[in-house]
């Protein structure tokens, strides 16, 4: 039998390394490119010395949870426990997420669990299967981490709100949106983005639809008059800069519900009609002003 060395050093050096990159992803920090690129060398040295001195004993487990201690401090440096722990905790979950794929994908490929003879045996994972099966790991696990990160991201800006119109309530989710600077130019109050779902508290499919119809007919200059009163028309510069107009309403008041904190009651406040969905998933219906939120700080 030929052994690589230098081949299974080279899988195990990017192994190493790709690991040390989600870690740092994983925990919002950055390092130098190249101490990352050291402390996966160092990670992987354990291989060709494990084969070259197999005499040597490197598999107790103080001299690996000393060696993976080094590894962390290579790529991130120390600055207080805390952040040393959380990063070396990270690295060990990265670590046995990527293996335990590996070995899953290694075996889902490998037998035919229809046949509840097969008496599964350890077998040796081919450097092939790994040298393509990592990559594609680390970049599905990445691509899911960004999306949690996302999904974290939007949830810490979602809130409980309740808009009272009418003598009805529309109860939905609403997202603080730092970039809607929308205001109406003569009160300069600030406008709400809400979506067909907060409107279905007042119109059903169709009486909206006649509410869509009516306005895209004042736009286009067919109408000489919108026949709905209550409702209020709003220009603003589109994202092209082309003049643009907004359906809007001006609620009885609206309540944030923000976590520990008593309702944020608001009565000057106007929110527009978007005709459609705001999102895909319906995570929001709405969209807030950050104006809104000065009474909470």
């Amino acid at each position: 039998m030929i052994i690589y060395v230098e081949l299974i050093w080279l899988l195990n050096w990017l192994i190493d390394w790709m690991i040390l990159l989600l870690t740092q992803s994983i925990n919002l920090t950055s390092s130098k490119w190249y101490r990352i690129g050291f402390a996966g060398f160092f990670g992987s040295i354990i291989v060709p010395i494990t084969i070259l001195f197999p005499d040597l004993s490197l598999g107790a487990w103080y001299i690996k949870i000393i060696h993976s201690f080094v590894i962390v401090y290579l790529a991130f440096g120390f600055h207080n426990l805390a952040v040393f722990l959380k990063r070396l905790f990270s690295f060990y979950f990265m670590t046995f997420a990527i293996g335990g794929g590996l070995l899953a994908a290694h075996y889902m490929f490998t037998y035919d669990i229809t046949q509840l003879n097969v008496e599964l045996e350890p077998t040796q994972i081919h450097v092939v299967f790994v040298g393509v099966g990592f990559p594609i790991i680390f970049l599905f696990t990445k691509w899911r981490m960004d999306k949690h990160k996302y999904y974290q991201f939007k949830k810490d800006h979602l809130y409980e709100v309740s808009v009272y119109w009418r003598e009805k309530t529309s109860n939905v989710k609403g997202y603080m949106d730092s970039g809607n600077q929308l205001v109406e130019p003569i009160s300069q109050l600030p406008v709400i983005i809400g979506d067909e779902y907060l409107m279905q508290t007042w119109f059903d499919k169709q009486s909206f639809k006649e509410l869509k119809d009516s306005f895209q007919q004042f736009k286009d200059g067919e109408a000489d008059e919108f026949p709905y009163p209550f409702f209020r028309i709003i220009p603003f510069k589109g994202v092209g800069g082309q003049s643009e107009w907004l359906l809007a309403f001006k609620p009885d008041y609206i309540q944030i519900h923000m976590n520990k904190q008593n309702p944020l009651l608001i009565e000057d406040v106007l929110i527009g009609i978007q005709f459609g969905r705001l999102v895909g998933d319906n995570s929001y219906q709405c969209l807030l002003h950050p104006r809104l939120f000065k009474k909470a700080g």
